[in-house]
């Protein structure tokens, strides 16, 4: 992540003072006027580094990945480095008792993408995790999408992809125009506004900028600044020459330039963070020394990783049986095959319009006790060697041994089967024998997906046990550990701590049919009663009419 706090640091004297010269004296300060006397603005560390700075502190202290605590910690990162936050809008959000996310889009969210989308092992993880830090600080759907754009960008950067594949996706999946010339990208980083060319009332299809006297600081613009520099730039050092020379925010412009440039080269030349070491103050360099040996160094050298994460798609398989495939539109190579295995007429849509459409469904989804339907089943597979494999077939020399993967293939059919069986008597016992699934407002329940058992208590999600889709070997995800819990009800304790078989099934059991309530549980409602409770209180009519003509029915008395 050095690339983008030095980008800021090479930007910073260029802020105010523009330049077209892309030969500029690199980490030296520049001669301008402010408030009437010539002074020397000298290169820093802007609010830029402060917002990596401040979200690289959140990743490696907070694994639970809580909003709460993500905006928590960066108002404390900004208020210790007051004096150089400039944005009159974090200037304000830092030191609220109540901080909320800006409808304005001043370009702050954006920068806060940079470290969770190269910490990100798959892209659909590099995309929702761009959007919900920078959901943080601003609501704008401009700011949103071009923070996933951002997040989709680095991760193809760093995991291999050209910069053909980059430009390609950034137009066909986000519709951003690469092929802006320089001439109307510095333009629009000055502010300017395109206006056409009308003779007598005709628009005669050419156009003109007219100057706003203001800097752009949109998200967009921005950003399509970065992604011409890193274009251009055949190096480190060119891209971010080429960001500086655009003009505009330029620390801010450069930040994201260096951060594109950094994943596709690998590293920053070492004369260059030679150069701006001394602008960085010694607590933010042994923080980003602490994130990249934890979130990046780590994950590298994680065994369980595939070889080659970026082959990786998604099939969505939605209540009414649909199935659709979440695939990158740079990977034409995947989208033929598919086609030719199922079809011209599939569907397939881009990564982030498949989380769109998954938090959609899910925010549709009614709350109380209620006769669900499926929940959209999400399953990763791998294009490899011109075939379609899952994690257990998937090869590699940093993958788990296949014969530990088939073992794992097997207990999760093992766990599998007994929750369907723990969800069948859950339902038996509050009268309803049919083949739906029951939502309880305040009862433990198991949802069965095809490489997933999901423990929910209503609302809250208090557990999974499945298979890795990058390692093809079982694990579990604690409730305690999942998101931002705080603003969806009470959190639940964690229903699964052991990997182990038997202490899996141990727990669904406990929770959902009171298997193991002993004498230290005589003041637990069991969940049972809890269940049929909120059958009892349901407003379902679907649930009621469900459970009267599945119930038996008796013949009448002789009187």
């Amino acid at each position: 992540m050095y690339g983008a706090i030095i980008g800021d640091v090479i930007g910073s004297p260029y802020m105010y003072i523009n330049t077209d010269d892309r030969y500029f004296d690199l980490g030296k300060g520049v001669r301008g006027w402010s408030k009437g006397r010539e002074v020397t603005f000298h290169p820093k560390t802007t609010d830029v580094t402060n917002l990596l700075y401040g979200v690289s502190r959140w990743m490696i202290n907070d694994p639970s990945r809580f909003s709460s605590r993500l905006v928590s910690t960066l108002q404390e990162t900004l208020r210790s480095h007051a004096e150089s936050v400039h944005s009159p809008f974090l200037q304000r959000w830092m030191n609220s008792d109540s901080p909320r996310p800006s409808s304005k889009d001043d370009g702050s969210a954006i920068i806060c993408v940079i470290p969770v989308a190269l910490a990100a092992g798959t892209l659909p993880e590099a995309i929702s995790a761009a959007r919900f830090v920078a959901s943080s600080l601003c609501s704008s759907s401009d700011a949103i999408n071009a923070s996933e754009a951002l997040g989709q960008a680095i991760w193809m950067a760093r995991h291999g992809r050209s910069k053909d594949d980059i430009s390609f996706a950034m137009q066909n999946d986000f519709e951003i125009n690469t092929r802006i010339s320089e001439q109307d990208i510095r333009a629009e980083l000055s502010g300017a506004t395109k206006e056409p060319i009308v003779v007598n009332g005709i628009e005669t299809g050419e156009h003109y900028y007219r100057e706003s006297g203001k800097m752009a600081r949109d998200s967009l613009t921005l950003l399509t600044g970065a992604l011409h520099a890193f274009f251009k730039g055949d190096s480190f050092e060119d891209s971010v020459r080429h960001a500086v020379a655009l003009g505009g925010a330029s620390n801010t412009v450069t930040s994201i330039a260096g951060a594109l440039a950094e994943a596709f080269h690998g590293s920053v030349p070492e004369k260059i963070s030679g150069l701006c070491a001394t602008y960085i103050s010694s607590d933010i360099k042994a923080g980003i020394k602490s994130y990249e040996s934890i979130c990046i160094q780590k994950k590298e050298s994680t065994k369980s990783l595939p070889k080659v994460p970026d082959n990786s798609f998604n099939i969505i398989k939605l209540n009414d049986g649909q199935k659709m495939f979440s695939v990158a539109s740079y990977r034409t190579d995947i989208i033929n095959a598919l086609k030719q295995r199922f079809g011209s007429e599939i569907v397939i849509l881009n990564p982030w319009e498949s989380q769109v459409m998954l938090r959609n469904i899910m925010a549709n989804i009614k709350s109380g006790t209620y006769l669900e339907d499926s929940r959209p089943d999400v399953r990763t597979v791998y294009f490899q060697n011109g075939e379609f494999r899952t994690s257990a077939t998937l090869e590699g020399s940093n993958m788990p041994p296949i014969n530990e993967r088939i073992a794992s293939r097997q207990q999760f059919i093992e766990i599998s089967d007994y929750a369907s069986m723990v969800k069948t008597e859950l339902q038996s016992k509050v009268g309803y024998n049919g083949e739906g699934s029951i939502h309880f407002e305040n009862a433990y329940f198991p949802v069965i997906l095809s490489d997933k058992v999901e423990i929910w208590k209503g609302d809250n999600f208090a557990g999974s046990v499945g298979l890795d889709p990058t390692s093809g070997l079982l694990r579990i995800s604690q409730g305690g550990d999942f998101g931002p819990m705080e603003y969806f009800g009470p959190r639940t304790e964690s229903v699964f701590n052991s990997v182990n078989i038997d202490s899996i099934k141990e727990s669904i059991g406990r929770y959902c049919l009171d298997e193991g309530i002993g004498i230290f549980d005589k003041n637990r409602t069991s969940n049972i009663e809890t269940a049929n409770k909120d059958v009892a209180s349901s407003k379902d009519v679907k649930l009621h009419d469900a459970i009267e003509s599945l119930s038996p029915k008796h013949a009448p008395a002789i009187k």
